[in-house]
């Protein structure tokens, strides 16, 4: 038992963990990538996608998704939108449309809702169909800035509904590093923040804001906005 115990404090001495709370677990190269610095993944995700029954809006003129788990939903409505132009939020949604057969007409520079509305917005025309295929827990406000920005008719469909899941608090004790992928990551981890000692990294712009608010601290920000860019800035962080 001595052994035992021994062994595991060694471990938690040496190694360091990364929990990381996003729906999509990482891949082998990331985690191979932290455990070279002798950081152990944690894949915990805190949010479950639930699908629901929807119909897309018929003519419509842009389709703009807003995640992997949106294209999975309106996937087997693609062969029907071959007149539609598709704008996507993020190089993973641009991947999942491209694994679909289908291109996408319009990716912002950067990853974020705002973003692309105000960069698909001198590509719109009056009159035209705009739809957002999204989550219920989906940002309002890009759909209402766009709404008030042309004169088009700008819909939205739920596609999915996000739950909040529980993560338990030995979890967040242990760890070093928390991942937080999405403003409802940071919902659902903010209840928990006398759980933990850990540094926040978060994804992008947005989800800081989310964490800010909630007073989750200490906080390191990706500079891109994606998994890959939240590893570097962890890696980063441990050079210092």
């Amino acid at each position: 038992m001595r052994v035992v115990v021994k062994f595991s404090l060694l471990y938690r001495m040496i190694f360091k963990q990364l929990v990381l709370t996003g729906s999509r677990r990482p891949t082998v190269e990331q985690v191979a990538r932290l455990a070279e610095q002798q950081i152990e993944v944690v894949y915990h995700p805190v949010i479950k996608t639930i699908p629901v029954a929807f119909h897309l809006p018929t003519e419509l003129d842009w389709l703009i998704v807003t995640s992997p788990t949106g294209v999975e939903r309106i996937q087997s409505e693609l062969p029907s939108l071959q007149d539609t132009k598709i704008a996507v939020v993020g190089s993973k949604t641009a991947a999942a449309i491209i694994k679909q057969g289908r291109t996408p007409d319009f990716i912002p520079s950067a990853f974020t809702g705002d973003v692309l509305v105000e960069e698909l917005r001198p590509l719109l025309q009056a009159g035209q169909r705009i739809c957002f295929a999204r989550g219920n827990r989906s940002r309002q406000e890009p759909l209402e800035r766009l709404r008030n920005a042309v004169a088009a008719e700008v819909l939205e469909v739920i596609t999915y509904e996000t739950k909040l899941r529980v993560i338990p608090p030995d979890v967040l004790q242990r760890a070093t590093y928390i991942g937080l992928q999405s403003p409802s990551a940071v919902e659902a981890i903010a209840p928990l923040r006398k759980e933990t000692t850990a540094t926040y990294v978060t994804i992008g712009p947005i989800t800081e804001q989310a964490a800010r608010r909630s007073g989750l601290a200490p906080l390191l920000v990706a500079d891109i906005y994606t998994l890959d860019g939240l590893i570097d800035c962890i890696l980063e962080e441990e050079l210092l």
